[in-house]
């Protein structure tokens, strides 16, 4: 029986998004239900930076992190680069790296990062008991950060490329996902002409998980061990924050994974 390309979990008053393929490592990434913050950020912001109250935050944090399981520490500085970070230990896990994917094999460390359109990206090798977690806005994307994570858990924790199952996670869609012919022209430059970078009169629309699958291919990793979550962040106010739609007043969705594996 072929596993389903994602599902939406209830946990306790929570809703995540989780990934069968990846198997009993605990990972998901949040959905907007299930909190205590309210106006714009309502109700599960799990964002540091998000301008919401952080008391609520970190409520909200301790919140999610009962339904994974793990802890829920803020990993990464993300500055829309392809810097990945190795996190080596719990002392190592409790100080942000100035990076936009990190990778661990250490059995008590978690990886999170918040998102509210880009690209939640989730790795795992079982065989080598590595995972990794990257963040691919359309800079990210572009320039190859699922590569990159793909490429440092090959050298550092000594995955295969054939062995690691990847998750893309809910992000803006290409419905949604309106750019102006600079941006297009980034694409092109890298991708060619592709069916997913759509014009639709002056602005272009792009696919941004098509976009990471290619790069995740060219990485090594198997096709058929690729699964994502299609729903767009914009699209559903009722699951996801946007900062598209809410012109930045919005909080943040976060993603996590961990070797401590689930019963």
């Amino acid at each position: 029986m072929k596993l389903l390309e994602y599902e939406l979990e209830r946990r306790g008053n929570g809703l995540i998004v989780t990934f069968p393929h990846l198997g009993l490592v605990p990972h998901a990434t949040s959905t907007r239900q299930g909190g205590v913050s309210s106006g714009p950020y309502e109700s599960l912001n799990l964002g540091l930076m998000s301008g919401d109250d952080l008391t609520l935050v970190e409520e909200n944090r301790q919140i999610f992190s009962r339904m994974l399981g793990i802890p829920i520490v803020q990993n990464l500085n993300m500055t829309h680069g392809t810097v990945v970070a190795h996190v080596r230990s719990q002392q190592d896990m409790q100080k942000p790296h100035e990076a936009d994917a990190c990778i661990s094999n250490h059995p008590e460390v978690s990886l999170s990062l918040t998102t509210a359109d880009c690209v939640p990206i989730f790795f795992h090798d079982a065989q080598a008991g590595a995972v990794g977690l990257a963040h691919a806005g359309w800079r990210g994307t572009v320039n190859g950060i699922a590569a990159r994570t793909v490429e440092a858990m090959v050298s550092q924790l000594g995955a295969r490329p054939e062995n690691i199952r990847v998750a893309l996670g809910p992000a803006i869609a290409a419905c949604c996902f309106e750019v102006g012919p600079e941006v297009a022209e980034e694409f092109h430059a890298y991708y060619g002409q592709q069916s997913w970078i759509e014009s639709r009169g002056p602005k272009w629309h792009i696919d941004l998980h098509q976009a990471n699958r290619i790069w995740l291919e060219q990485a090594g990793v198997k096709a058929e061990q690729i699964r994502s979550c299609p729903l767009c962040t914009c699209c559903r106010p009722d699951l996801f924050f946007s900062w598209r739609r809410e012109n930045g007043q919005t909080g943040r969705l976060l993603s996590a994974i961990g070797l401590r594996t689930t019963d």
